[in-house]
């Protein structure tokens, strides 16, 4: 049995360390995933969906006063002294009877079912606010949803955009660190001035403090990405990219009409508008008068548990109808209605405010839209000549017929074009995102 555990310690040692999973390893994410995720861990969206839920509650609070309800009571009474019956002096006998059957103490208990039966409409009216008060949780959840998906698209493609920008500035380091070897070995030979290569040291310090900052900024929409993910904001990003640009063929026209249809935040106003006139028929209903049925089992006793009563049947059972009417309270009704119709313009007005802010963002979206569009195109083409120059400016300066200074502004414009193209290309993907968000619809 010692030999076995010891040749099992021998293995133990001798046998190869697994290898450890890459930390910094990540799935490629595709946008239609991180979606997903967002919209299953982030807890902004889910504070919204829980406050469904909350609604839902008021609402079936509410709608159970409609049922009646069953209440009870109980007291006891202890007395100092047996209370004293007076009679007229008929017979002596009979008088102190009576007395003895009046005790010291003194128990109640009663069991009532009360209905209401007409409240000038208080029960239907709360309810129907807190029925609207579901859709309006309901459509700021949709709201919130928008949001959030705007977010998870806007960051998705910062991250995208920020990597090409890195590549950019990378590929502008490596152009040149090229030229500089080649001025080097030129003012080696005495070919060119020492200025000259100066100067392409310089630029190319500048290159590399642009490549840093390329670098930070890709971290920085990393981190930004994976805070509205609800991710840890190390956690490595690989994504999906997507160049696959199309046109949007919606009008400004179109675009604006389907916000004005579509949008939860213009629903929203108007099912607050309705929470604002039953607010007014709520406060209305304290005009009237307000009826009940009441049934009650009554028990009444000389000692604690109700069960007797000398000469007094300790049991019984009464069906009562209240009314209960307060028709004077120096016009306090009248400014709580008042009230209510206040807070009905003003929800009138908000909306007019909305509707405003609304098409605004829509006009924006859909011109941030056409604006990049056109850059892309735009782009595209200063790219080729970008190349074709710098090639040029490359070519002349090996047979010495350019300077540095040449070869480095062409480098730059090289940069500059590319940079521009990248930008346009993510910023109308970014500008689509926020027009599908401004009218609550994808766009085709």
């Amino acid at each position: 049995m010692r030999r076995y555990i010891k040749l099992l310690v021998a293995a133990a040692l001798f046998m190869p360390p697994a290898a450890a999973p890459a930390a910094d390893s990540a799935t490629p994410l595709t946008l239609e995933r991180a979606i997903d995720i967002a919209l299953a861990q982030n807890p902004g969206f889910a504070a919204s969906g829980l406050g469904i839920q909350e609604a839902e509650h008021r609402k079936k609070a509410a709608g159970a006063d409609f049922l009646p309800k069953l209440k009870t009571t109980y007291s006891y009474t202890h007395l100092s002294d047996p209370p004293e019956v007076k009679l007229p002096a008929t017979s002596l006998a009979q008088m102190g009877s009576l007395n003895n059957a009046v005790g010291d103490d003194f128990s109640f208990f009663a069991v009532k079912a009360v209905q209401p039966l007409f409240t000038g409409g208080e029960i239907y009216n709360k309810y129907k606010l807190e029925k609207l008060g579901v859709d309006v949780a309901r459509l700021k959840n949709d709201t919130a949803r928008n949001d959030l998906v705007y977010s998870v698209k806007a960051t998705y493609f910062s991250v995208l955009k920020a990597q090409k920008l890195f590549e950019v500035a990378r590929q502008a380091v490596a152009q040149i660190e090229s030229h500089e070897k080649t001025a080097r070995d030129m003012f080696e030979q005495e070919m060119i001035a020492k200025n000259d290569l100066l100067e392409a040291q310089v630029r190319r310090a500048q290159a590399e403090q642009d490549l840093v900052r390329a670098e930070q900024g890709v971290e920085l929409a990393k981190a930004t990405f994976n805070t509205v993910l609800h991710q840890e904001v190390n956690t490595p990003v690989d994504l999906v990219d997507s160049t696959d640009a199309q046109r949007v063929m919606l009008t400004l026209t179109e675009s604006q009409a389907l916000a004005l249809e579509r949008r939860p935040v213009i629903a929203e106003i108007d099912t607050t508008i309705k929470q604002a006139q039953t607010g007014v028929k709520l406060a209305q209903g304290t005009y009237y008068p307000k009826l009940s049925f009441v049934t009650a089992y009554n028990r009444i006793g000389d000692h604690a548990a109700t069960d007797s009563m000398k000469f007094i049947d300790a049991n019984t059972w009464s069906m009562t109808v209240n009314m209960d009417w307060t028709f004077f309270e120096w016009g306090k009704k009248g400014n709580v209605v008042g009230e209510q119709k206040v807070k009905q313009l003003e929800a009138q007005e908000i909306k007019k405010e909305i509707v405003g802010k609304v098409m605004l963002q829509v006009k924006d979206a859909w011109l941030r839209t056409q604006e990049n569009w056109k850059n892309i195109a735009v782009s595209r083409t200063a790219i080729a000549r970008a190349e074709e120059n710098f090639r040029i400016y490359q070519n002349r300066f090996n047979q010495q017929m350019a300077t540095t200074t040449d070869v480095l502004d062409a480098q730059t414009l090289l940069t500059h074009a590319q940079s521009n193209y990248h930008s346009s290309l993510y910023d109308y993907f970014i500008a689509r995102a926020m027009l599908e968000n401004a009218i609550a619809a994808e766009v085709k």
